[in-house]
């Protein structure tokens, strides 16, 4: 068991402490960058709470798009990522040739899949934008 604070609590520290009380000690010409760190924060945050579940739920939906059902489960963190490009990149070069184009068979899983990740990329990087 890891000691508290864990690591979502320190940078939700972190990021109140920039917000509250370092943004208006700064230079204005400085608000924006602390802005910018304030932001990746909250993204990073988000990142941690969400942890792996994403990443591995966008490869199975790819490995099911691709028609590649023995796709492994990769268990180290760097391989799955290494998996979800490589997956990402088969999918890419399909859309290239046509497969998500009108009247083609898999046109509506493409969108799906392309909308759900998009969704998940949106709600660690700016989940406002979806409340409105």
């Amino acid at each position: 068991m890891r000691d508290r604070p864990s690591g979502a609590e320190l940078l939700a520290a972190a990021h109140k402490l920039l917000r509250e009380e370092l943004l208006a000690a700064l230079p204005a010409d400085r608000k924006h960058d602390a802005l910018m760190v304030a932001n990746a924060l909250s993204i990073a945050a988000r990142q941690l709470e969400y942890g792996e579940a994403p990443e591995r739920r966008e490869l199975q939906a790819l490995a099911a798009l691709l028609e590649n059902p023995e796709a492994g489960e990769p268990s180290d963190p760097t391989e799955l990522r290494a998996a979800l490009l490589l997956a990402n990149q088969h999918l890419a070069r399909r859309i290239r040739h046509g497969a998500g184009d009108p009247g083609r068979p898999q046109r509506d899983a493409i969108l799906a899949h392309l909308r759900g990740t998009t969704r998940q990329r949106v709600l660690e990087s700016n989940p406002k934008y979806l409340k409105g």
